[in-house]
């Protein structure tokens, strides 16, 4: 194989060469990094000059054999002992006691060798120069022993007039080992020194086109040359790795550069070739990282940084380091597998307590703990927990949960141990919940030992209660309500009961210890305790109903809290006082927010949880299609075996938004999942009732739905939970009784609703409209029209289409067609950008009767190139609402505003917010609506009309 960048070496060779032949004595020393090729160029120069007619005698220096005096001399000059040029007495001479190459094991410093020896040995290597030229060849020449070295400069310093020509080769030290020889030897005026520098990346490719095409050398070059730093024996054994996998068989599409096996025998190789330190210094490298330094691998290694610091230079220079670090992460992997385990745990307990020491991060200590797998110390604990929180923080749950779990096993303190099984629950929870079960007894057993403070305790609780085991959640906290604590805690036990006795109120029943006024006047807690301040404000809401300071507490709570695993349920507890208040438009922006984020860091729980909330949020939006596409992701996330009660929402929605469609197969279908057993126990049982009870509704199954919402309606008074924000089911008894033609009983169900302290916008404009419906003919307008103006400001497009159907039919009964028609048209709008087919259809239908609408207005292009957040702003200016109040729903500017519908009344050709669609949907839809057989007759005087059994 032809020599790469290696030919102006070994010109001055073949120089030196015919100066010795010409009878004057040469010195070569070459010099290189590890494996930079020196052996290469002094065996093809020794080929040559073989060839040519010298005697060539070459010798390999080796640490090993270091200790035997003598030891190189005795490798030249055997190779002449048997042939005519040698003298008689060399091999005599080497035979001889002293000569023999016996190892110095004494201790003592090494004497020179006697006179006589170096004079007969000169004398021997001079004599066969008397007949023909003379090459020495001593390669490795650093790990030559004393007495060979000081025979090699006995022959230098009488070899200047004789045809003799000396090549050493030696690695590149910052400052050589042998001080003495190097000196005598650079002072000789007939001495060269020949450095041989790493391969440019054009000697790397000139190395890669003895072996490859020109196209895979342009691909593998740079990659190649990065990765060996121009050493060519790891060069070779990239190649090696690159040939030994399998190529596509296309010419046109090559494999990536490989860095594999080889390589990394490669790297063993250059290593084990030097002194031992170089092997030391690259295991504390490959150990430490990016977090190496001069002084810490003094440290590391019980070496000062002087040494260390002349060890990274011999790595840099052999191509294996680059700043301070590896060049290529296949290299430190192979050093560090090259440790025996015993060892390379022993170096990163010490590392960890260096870096510890230094000040370094949390999670880079934790790392060396955690490689070692011991934790012995008490400071090691705490930095394995601090690691956890930061990885919570950065979403590393593997890397938080191996930190937890070592620290767990290590801890010797209980009250420590409690809080790391708190800590490793939490971030198992974020990708299921069944991981968090595991650690359940642990919990329980810290908290009987009293190790689990007040507040982690409601950990427990919430695992306990999505595992449907309410009954010991309870005793949890009703032991911790009855324990001494401070004033905070006991704050954060009596707010959590309160909110636990509506989710779960057979076992949660008023307590002593929780009085009514828990959270308080009406004075909030500060901000700087968003949980305990997002807790009363979702106690206000349910308690109280929409009030201003619960409102704007929640508000700001999801504008400024940080999401994280201690502050989830804080960010839950806002977004839900946000839906109860009705506020559902800023609880949809804001909840958006957090499900984009909650995705991007891969926590399944929290996006499960936040799709739960969305759908439900865009249902009382009137957005049918986004709450079942939010509930099924919420679904399919959640476990067929271990789904717990958090089951319980997205799929009393998926039920809602699917009949609200008109697809009561899937309906159907979503009703034959099983359910907790423990479901009509907690606030998630009432929903699915009046779920179910709108599907038996839509299926014509009237009778049957009205015992649903009657046993609703049963479980929240009889929990005192009578909120319709949480189950309107008054208003399901309602639509049910007028269906079955019994409108005094329609109409106290309508009149209790209303009367409900604390209704919000949307359940009071449902209720007047039903209460409307019930009503005689002369009345039901004025009651339409304010329902219409509650509905609207509330946001719930599906429930404004019903009612301005029913104003319509309303209007033109008593003679107002103008403002039947005007009603129908908006009423048509809406429920088209609802994708509420049936509804669709009915209005369709009434729209024939009253001589108007043949068919329903169809997106066109210039809808079509409505982006979501134009959509959004000409939705709600459609229905009239003022650029202000659109700025405070969306949660942006009134600039902004303005700007978008600028921006929509180009796109739609139109002059003024009045000539705005009333039912512009919130993002394209299908244009198609079902036939007439697949939809219900008659006047539209519910969201759900009977429809025919076939479709049931």
């Amino acid at each position: 194989m032809d020599l790469v960048e290696r030919h102006r070496e070994l010109d001055t060779l073949q120089e030196l060469f015919v100066r010795c032949r010409r009878g004057h004595g040469q010195i070569a020393l070459l010099t290189g990094s590890v494996a930079s090729g020196k052996t290469e160029l002094l065996n093809t120069f020794a080929d040559t000059a073989s060839a040519s007619g010298a005697v060539v005698l070459t010798a390999t220096a080796s640490r090993a054999e270091q200790p035997l005096q003598l030891g190189v001399m005795d490798q030249l000059l055997r190779q002449v002992t048997s042939t005519a040029e040698a003298p008689r007495n060399v091999q005599r001479l080497l035979e001889e006691p002293g000569t023999d190459g016996q190892p110095e094991t004494s201790g003592e410093p090494i004497p020179p060798p006697h006179p006589q020896v170096m004079r007969a040995l000169c004398g021997a290597v001079l004599g066969i120069a008397a007949d023909r030229p003379v090459v020495l060849g001593v390669d490795d020449v650093q790990f030559a022993d004393s007495q060979s070295l000081q025979t090699l400069l006995y022959i230098q310093r009488r070899m200047r007039s004789a045809p003799v020509l000396m090549i050493l080769t030696e690695w590149s030290q910052a400052r050589p080992g042998q001080l003495p020889f190097h000196t005598e030897v650079a002072r000789l005026p007939y001495f060269s020194r020949l450095r041989l520098a790493p391969l440019s990346p054009d000697g790397v490719a000139e190395l890669l086109a003895q072996h490859f095409d020109p196209p895979t050398v342009r691909q593998l070059t740079p990659a190649y040359y990065q990765t060996s730093g121009g050493n060519p024996l790891l060069v070779h054994a990239l190649i090696e790795d690159y040939v030994s996998i399998e190529h596509p068989a296309s010419p046109g599409t090559r494999a990536a550069p490989v860095v594999g096996e080889s390589f990394g025998q490669a790297v063993l190789a250059c290593l084990h070739r030097w002194e031992f330190a170089l092997c030391r210094v690259a295991r504390g490298l490959a150990l430490l990282g990016d977090a190496a330094s001069p002084h810490r691998l003094g440290r590391l290694l019980g070496m000062t940084a002087d040494s260390a610091t002349q060890v990274l230079d011999v790595l840099t220079t052999a191509g294996l380091a680059e700043s301070g670090t590896f060049r290529h992460p296949r290299a430190r992997a192979a050093v560090l597998r090259a440790l025996a385990p015993s060892e390379r745990s022993a170096l990163h307990v010490r590392a960890a307590e260096l870096l510890y020491q230094d000040g370094e991060s949390p999670t880079t200590v934790a790392g060396h703990l955690i490689a070692a797998d011991r934790a012995d110390d008490r400071w090691a604990v705490n930095v394995l927990r601090g690691a956890a929180e930061l990885a919570l923080e950065d979403d590393e749950e593997p890397l938080a949960a191996a930190c937890l779990e070592l620290a767990q096993r290590e801890c010797t303190d209980e009250r420590d141990r409690a809080v790391i099984t708190e800590l490793l629950a939490r971030a198992e929870w974020r990708s299921g919940p069944a991981n968090a079960d595991l650690r359940i007894n642990g919990l329980r057993t810290a908290l009987r030992d009293g190790h689990l403070s007040a507040h982690d305790s409601l950990t427990l609780v919430k695992y306990l209660l999505w595992h449907s085991r309410a009954g010991e959640a309870a005793d949890v906290l009703r032991t911790q309500l009855s324990s001494q604590g401070t004033r905070s805690d006991r704050t954060d036990l009596q707010l959590a009961y309160l909110l636990l006795s509506f989710s779960h109120p057979p076992h949660f029943p008023s307590h002593p210890d929780v009085p009514s006024d828990v959270v308080g006047d009406g004075a909030l807690p500060p901000a700087e305790e968003p949980w305990r301040r997002a807790a009363a404000a979702l106690g206000v809401v349910l308690t109280r109903g929409p009030v201003d300071s619960a409102v704007g507490a929640a508000e700001h709570i999801l504008q400024t809290c940080a999401m994280s695993d201690r502050t989830l349920e804080t960010l839950l507890s806002a977004l839900l006082a946000l839906m109860y208040a009705d506020h559902s438009h800023r609880a949809a922006l804001l909840c958006d927010s957090l499900l984009e984020e909650a995705g991007g860091r891969r926590a399944t729980v929290w996006r499960t949880q936040f799709w739960t909330l969305r759908s439900d949020i865009a249902m009382r939006l009137g957005d049918p299609l986004l709450a079942a596409e939010h509930a099924r992701a919420a679904l399919d996330a959640l476990s067929a075996t271990n789904c717990g009660i958090g089951i319980a929402t997205p799929l009393s929605t998926a039920i809602l938004a699917t009949t609200a469609m008109g697809d009561l197969g899937e309906a159907a279908a979503l009703l034959k999942r099983p359910v907790p057993e423990d479901l009509f126990r907690t606030w998630f049982g009432p929903p699915y009732l009046y779920a179910r009870g709108q599907y038996f509704l839509a299926a014509g199954r009237t009778a049957t739905a009205l015992r649903d919402f009657h046993q609703c309606g049963a479980l929240m008074s009889g929990w005192a939970i009578d909120h319709p924000s949480i189950a309107p089911w008054r208003s399901g008894v309602a639509q049910a009784q007028l269906l079955l033609g019994r409108a005094d009983e329609a109409r106290k169900s309508a009149e209790d609703q209303l009367a409900l302290p604390g209704a919000g916008l949307r359940t009071r404009g449902v209720s007047l409209r039903l209460l409307a419906e019930s009503s005689s003919p002369e009345r039901r307008v004025p009651r339409l029209e304010e329902a219409t103006e509650m509905l609207s400001e509330a946001g719930d497009r599906l429930e404004l289409a019903v009612t301005l159907g029913a104003l319509a039919e309303a209007s033109r009964a008593r003679g107002a067609f103008t403002r039947a028609d005007a009603a129908l048209e908006q009423a048509m709008e809406l429920a088209r950008g609802c994708h509420a087919p049936v509804l669709q259809q009915q209005l369709v239908s009434s729209a024939r009767h009253a001589g108007g609408h043949d068919s329903v207005p169809r997106e066109t292009d210039g809808l079509a190139s409505l982006s979501r957040a134009e959509r959004r702003v000409a939705s709600l200016a459609g229905l009239g609402h003022t650029n202000r109040t659109i700025s405070r729903k969306l949660g942006i500017t009134v600039s902004t505003v303005e700007q978008h519908l600028t921006r929509v009344y180009r796109k739609l050709n139109v002059q003024s917010r009045a000539e705005l669609p009333t039912g512009l949907p919130l993002r394209p839809v299908p244009t198609g609506v079902p036939s007439e057989r697949a939809c219900a007759h008659g006047p539209v005087n519910s969201l759900h009309q009977r429809t025919p059994a076939a479709n049931c």
